[in-house]
């Protein structure tokens, strides 16, 4: 079976103050290179599977670094455009105790959100594609970005590639109103959707009579799985599931929905060094278990053990190992490695 994941998405340069500074008073910025399709395919090559990233991207330093990023991950980049104005950008203020975390975003005319479809070769593309994956933050950065994702996701189904997409729904991005209709539009190439509660009832629109607590969660999924999969009919729906405690601690876990029976992983209390990715890393270590034919038990604990290790780890990869990964959810993953 062909291996190579194809992602669709921007790079982003990340801007951050260092340690736990606000954005107000620093002068100093450290970076790092991301965005939610190029984590997805950065963890996957980590995890030994072939990934390629289609996006577009400047034609100067700071395009050829988020490249050169990728490519030292092992990620294929050989369908990238290039030109455009310049990179998107956004500015990350990390949350600590009781003060959350700031995102400030510079996207706009960004290289990314004046792509057009005539700039790639799909053939090229998909020849050796199982999955293609994409997320609704690609969906929001523009008309032609949306254009671009649903042209993609129509043409992996007709060729027979499994459609990965996570909701992924940012406010500062765009709107509720504008989430629902641009999503609700492309769900029917969907094979594979991570998305949460809040997704099917403010994005979808499904109705729960009660609200969903975090004593109820999982009653809440045993009402929404259904209703979802009814209208859609996807292969797998599945969930992160995250208790904030504070900015600086969660407790954290996953849930999978195989149409038959809901799936549920070890819960861990976890401290944070850095959140951002660790959606992205619960996304790559359910589609690492779904890639190697894994059973469900095994597909949503590597999920919520990646995306908990991620937590502890600076910049947007995932830079961990299988076996860590593993020995995590068996019960073995605090010793000192020696």
């Amino acid at each position: 079976m062909k291996k190579k994941v194809v992602t669709l998405g921007e790079i982003l340069l990340r801007l951050s103050p260092q340690g736990n500074k606000r954005i107000v008073n620093s002068t100093f910025f450290e970076i790092n290179y991301g965005g939610a399709e190029i984590n997805v395919a950065v963890d996957l090559a980590n995890l030994g599977i072939d990934t390629k990233l289609v996006t577009k991207a400047p034609q100067n330093e700071l395009g050829d670094a988020a490249l050169r990023h990728a490519r030292s991950y092992g990620v294929d980049i050989s369908n990238v455009a290039r030109g455009g104005e310049k990179i998107g950008t956004y500015f990350l203020e990390s949350g600590f105790s009781v003060r959350s975390s700031k995102v400030i975003y510079d996207r706009k005319y960004s290289a990314f959100s004046k792509v057009s479809i005539d700039e790639f070769d799909l053939d090229a593309i998909f020849s050796d594609a199982c999955l293609f994956h994409v997320s609704g933050i690609t969906l929001a950065v523009s008309s032609e970005a949306f254009e671009l994702a649903e042209f993609f996701m129509k043409e992996a189904k007709k060729r027979g590639i499994t459609v990965s997409f996570d909701f992924n729904y940012r406010s500062k991005v765009w709107t509720l109103k504008e989430a629902s209709k641009g999503i609700k539009k492309i769900l029917k190439y969907v094979d594979i959707a991570l998305a949460g509660y809040l997704d099917f009832i403010n994005i979808l629109g499904l109705d729960i009579e009660k609200g969903c607590q975090d004593e109820t969660i999982l009653d809440c999924y045993q009402i929404l799985y259904p209703k979802v999969m009814e209208k859609y009919n996807f292969k797998y729906i599945v969930s992160s599931v995250r208790k904030v405690v504070s900015a600086s601690k969660n407790i954290y876990s996953g849930l999978l929905f195989n149409g038959k029976e809901i799936v549920s992983s070890k819960e861990y209390e976890v401290d944070i060094i850095d959140r951002v990715g660790s959606g992205d890393a619960f996304t790559s270590g359910f589609l690492y278990g779904y890639l190697t034919e894994a059973n469900d038990n095994y597909k949503i604990e590597f999920a919520s053990a990646s995306a908990v290790l991620k937590h502890t780890i600076p910049g947007d990869a995932n830079l961990v190992a299988k076996n860590e990964i593993e020995q995590l959810f068996k019960g073995t993953g605090y010793d000192v490695g020696r």
